[in-house]
């Protein structure tokens, strides 16, 4: 049975180190600056430092909902976003240019694993957490770089992992997943290999346990589970943590495969073998 452990908030670092009371204490952790909470970012609105007429503030922390839901919490869709950002654009060019520079870098960041630097960034700026938009990009680029640091610290602080452009991410992870293994295929060791399915497999559970996103879904245009694909791709880890996660071995594609058919004809199945 596979266990998913360790997975919500910030580890602790390897060797017994309290970080919350190193970080208590403003000292640093494995050389490392402080790590920063919610509680040392701007509270009152979150609005980046600019003075737009038409650039309203992101949701205030005093309302009850969002203060339940977390600092990454955003109560606006994505087009009155869009028209928000293009207003300060045109009241402030200049402005907004760094603005969308230190959101930029927060996706780097986020694929980095470095969750201290983008809090830190997001304090030191004034910018506050990231429109709908970037907050979607970091997400994404965490989780498809194996690091949750990030994601992690998102998803616990009101960002909704739901959100329509991210419906294709668990497909892109074993997509990644596949592409990886075959590059590593007579280059890397078999332990070097189940390692890094391993990652794949935590990103994983990461999605479909903590964030609760649908592991049943089906793929538009050929409708093929994730089960389809993993079984298409001889991941025989990711495979055993889809039924573990309860999708089903007998779910029909359009092609009317099924992904227990696609275990016997996968990549190296044709024989029957991978079955």
């Amino acid at each position: 049975r596979i266990v998913m452990s360790g997975m919500v908030g910030i580890q602790t670092p390897s060797g017994g180190v309290d970080q919350e009371k190193e970080v208590a204490a403003g000292t640093a952790v494995n050389g490392r600056p402080p790590m920063l909470d919610s509680a040392s970012l701007p509270r009152q609105p979150f609005r980046p430092a600019l003075e737009v007429k038409h650039f309203s503030s992101f949701p205030n922390p005093s309302d009850k909902k969002v203060n339940n839901s977390g600092i990454f919490y955003v109560d606006e869709d994505f087009t009155a976003q869009q028209k928000r950002m293009e207003s300060m654009q045109r009241a402030n060019p200049e402005k907004a240019k760094k603005l969308f520079q230190s959101y930029t870098k927060m996706v780097v960041l986020s694929s980095a694993n470095d969750l201290n630097a983008v809090l830190g960034l997001m304090a030191s700026t004034g910018a506050g957490p990231p429109p709908a938009w970037f907050a979607v990009k970091m997400f994404q680029a965490g989780v498809m770089a194996l690091n949750l640091e990030v994601p992690k610290f998102m998803a616990k602080n009101g960002f909704n992992p739901k959100m329509g452009p991210l419906k294709t991410l668990m497909f892109d992870l074993i997509t990644g997943n596949a592409k990886e293994r075959e590059a590593g295929e007579g280059k890397a060791s078999k332990k070097e290999l189940v390692a890094r399915d391993r990652r794949y497999v935590e990103a994983m559970l990461f999605l479909a346990v903590e964030c609760e996103m649908d592991v049943s879904s089906c793929r538009s245009g050929d409708f093929k589970t994730l089960l389809h694909i993993a079984a298409d791709s001889d991941l025989a880890l990711m495979v055993l943590t889809l039924i573990e996660l309860g999708v089903d071995v007998n779910g029909v594609a359009k092609d009317d495969s099924t992904p227990l058919g696609s275990a016997v004809k996968g990549k190296g199945g044709k024989d029957g073998k991978s079955a």
